[in-house]
């Protein structure tokens, strides 16, 4: 039987988190109808060993490992084409849910044929491995509702969103170009051609702001903040054109 729903998750300089990862993932209300695409970038880290014992317990998991690093959004990309799942959703290392993410995500979806991507609010963490449950949140990201205006100011679907696969077909595969910010303009790509995106007024993820991130170290941050800037000017430009009021 064909998996409903494809996690897809980049492995590199993750030692510290992957047991935590693994064990957080797997106790998803949905995790018996997904399959979790592990690709390995390389990675100097040892995270293979607690890799193979999850391997061991579930058919579901499935481990790739490069011979070089190509990015983190061409890593999605490499996953998105491996996936069989109607749904997308991508899960960093470092950052945890609620155990009831998924079901709620794909809920919205199924419910609303005409949403290509379904997002919730967010707590954000500077503690590492804590788990939803029990995470000490230094702030919450109250994202609004969705409209094309909104999503170039607040980029709603942040870290864990769940989309249709579908939108790959229609819009393309994330810009491997890009550092830290190819998310954000893939959804922008596709809501600036009518794609629709729902809110779940739920707070469903834990964010680490991981101060060795990309879009958060010191020296990558500068370069981070110039592609965010960047993005959204040109979508803006491109509001403009469709007649939207910003």
């Amino acid at each position: 039987m064909n998996p409903k729903l494809s996690i897809i998750t980049s492995v590199f300089k993750g030692e510290k988190y992957i047991s935590h990862f693994l064990a957080d993932i797997t106790r998803q209300t949905y995790f018996d109808r997904s399959e979790l695409i592990l690709i390995n970038a390389n990675s100097p880290e040892n995270e293979e060993p607690v890799i193979r014992e999850y391997l061991d317990k579930y058919p579901n998991i499935l481990y790739t490992r490069l011979d070089e690093d190509p990015g983190v959004y061409a890593v999605w990309n490499i996953a998105i084409k491996k996936a069989k799942g109607e749904y997308i959703s991508n899960a960093n290392l470092d950052d945890r849910k609620h155990t009831e993410h998924l079901e709620k995500h794909i809920k919205l979806l199924e419910e609303n044929p005409d949403v290509d991507l379904a997002y919730a609010d967010v707590f954000a963490t500077q503690v590492p491995n804590e788990i939803f449950e029990n995470c000490t949140p230094v702030s919450v990201y109250n994202f609004p509702e969705f409209s094309y205006n909104r999503l170039i100011q607040h980029n709603m679907p942040h870290n864990n969103p769940v989309w249709r696969k579908s939108m790959h077909d229609r819009f393309g595969l994330f810009r491997e170009d890009m550092l830290s910010a190819a998310d954000f303009e893939m959804w922008l790509r596709a809501a600036s051609a009518g794609s629709v995106f729902k809110k779940i007024n739920e707070v469903l993820s834990l964010y680490y702001r991981n101060p060795e991130g990309i879009s958060t170290k010191k020296d990558t941050l500068e370069k981070a903040i110039k592609e965010v800037n960047d993005i959204r000017q040109e979508y803006m430009n491109k509001a403009d054109y469709r007649g939207f009021i910003l």
